[in-house]
């Protein structure tokens, strides 16, 4: 960016996108570039996207924390939210915070949507491995996130495998809350998600990509235990890696 560019907005009232981001540049930094890539208007939240409230299961301080940012949206009047790589986040906003003035997105679908409108290109070339993909729970099943990340890698690679015919018997990875607990839950979360490394195993794939943060987590600790042999990576991460420049 040339200086004096403003290459991760904040506070900006009147922007069209407002994202909601996980504490960490792993989760700002990549898609942050495809926004500008876009030339979208858009600022970032203030806000971590996690809602804590939701994961210790308090209604009271789930919905204090999901009030935060709806309050920073109205007060900033974006037309939409986009809510990154975490399925607990976005399956909060999207389903518990009511009828709104601004629309609630994942952040796969607003990439997909680029892609759609010619707004960034990709560069097909960038990865050569086979690559299969893990829907999150909250995002798929609870979210009707399905399509959008197919659809963004077809534009990423020239062998893309399905774990699943349907994607909906794509089995959970069994990270979800628990991973958030670190290493006292790693026997159990390797015993019980076996079916998931198998699944894995099947598509025979060595990049295995997904949209959420604890599902990440839970799949590298999978690739480790199992000695899978896969490279796990963030889709956000691979579509800014591949971008076009203009």
């Amino acid at each position: 960016m040339e200086a004096g560019e403003t290459v991760i907005p904040m506070d900006v009232e009147g922007a069209d996108l407002l994202f909601v981001a996980l504490a960490g540049a792993h989760s700002i930094i990549p898609t942050a570039a495809i926004f500008n890539a876009a030339g979208e208007n858009w600022t970032l939240s203030f806000f971590e996207a996690v809602n804590f409230g939701a994961f210790a299961g308090d209604p009271a301080r789930t919905k204090l924390i999901l009030d935060r940012i709806v309050n920073e949206a109205k007060r900033l009047k974006v037309k939409e939210i986009c809510i990154c790589e975490c399925g607990t986040a976005f399956r909060v906003m999207k389903q518990l915070a009511g009828k709104q003035p601004f629309k609630v997105s994942s952040v796969t679908e607003v990439h997909a949507r680029y892609i759609k409108e010619g707004r960034i290109k990709l560069d097909r070339s960038i990865f050569n491995d086979v690559v299969t993909y893990h829907d999150p729970c909250q995002i798929a099943r609870n979210g009707d996130v399905i399509d959008a990340p197919r659809y963004i890698l077809k534009h990423l690679t020239n062998d893309f495998r399905e774990m699943s015919p349907d994607p909906t018997y794509n089995w959970c990875c069994g990270g979800g809350g628990l991973v958030a607990l670190g290493e006292e839950t790693l026997d159990f979360r390797m015993k019980s998600s076996k079916v998931k490394a198998d699944q894995i195993k099947r598509a025979e794939a060595t990049t295995v990509v997904t949209a959420c943060e604890n599902c990440h987590t839970q799949l590298c600790n999978l690739n480790d235990h199992y000695q899978m042999g896969t490279d796990v990576k963030f889709l956000s991460s691979m579509v800014a890696d591949a971008l076009v420049q203009k």
